[in-house]
């Protein structure tokens, strides 16, 4: 479509091309939650995605967007925005960086998990023995969403929560062992996981 911008037939702006697309729908995002300082990277799911220099994400009314890009039909990825507090957001996309998707899906934002200590100091190699996890940001809607975890050194297995400054890592199953300390980290989404540097 060309588009001309006219006074008294006179001919003042003419477009090389203009666009018209359906509306852009939001059907589903993976994961489900990330943490509060943002960069998780979101798998979105939806309808009339197409490739564009302006093809943005938006998580809720926020004026903050992140630029985004097609990756198969009918599902683009970008990264989420940092927020101000914990809490449900919807996520609308845009083709042009102005008019966004109405409705959207719920994308929650969870407080920073991180690591404290670890007890017992040594042993975790043994199958069996609970490894007990202290710190900050967990939350039981990863457990019941199956997406609490803990990395051992490599080795990445499920947790249990306990509270939201405790877990217990399941190391019913065999873990790598390591003659020397362990490097234990914690995720809430199953992708991100803390930076603490404890073991």
């Amino acid at each position: 479509t060309i588009l001309e911008l006219l006074s008294d037939a006179s001919a003042l702006w003419r477009s090389s091309g203009f666009h018209v697309h359906g509306a852009v729908a939001v059907s589903e995002v993976a994961p489900v939650a990330g943490p509060v300082w943002g960069g998780t990277r979101l798998s979105v799911v939806g309808a009339r995605f197409r490739e564009s220099g302006s093809l943005r994400c938006r998580f809720e009314s926020s004026g903050a967007t992140a630029s985004a890009r097609v990756v198969g039909s009918g599902q683009l990825e970008c990264a989420s925005v940092a927020a101000s507090a914990a809490g449900s957001r919807r996520v609308a996309v845009s083709l042009n960086g102005q008019q966004f998707s109405s409705g959207g899906v719920a994308f929650t934002y969870r407080a920073a998990a991180s690591v404290s200590s670890v007890w017992p100091l040594r042993g975790v190699s043994v199958v069996g023995t609970a490894l007990t996890v202290l710190g900050g940001g967990f939350s039981s809607g990863a457990e019941a969403a199956g997406a609490l975890r803990c990395r051992i050194n490599a080795t990445v297995v499920g947790a249990a929560y306990v509270s939201g400054s405790a877990l217990v890592c399941n190391t019913s199953t065999s873990l790598a062992s390591s003659s020397g300390s362990a490097s234990v980290e914690v995720s809430t989404n199953g992708r991100e996981y803390t930076w603490s540097s404890v073991r």
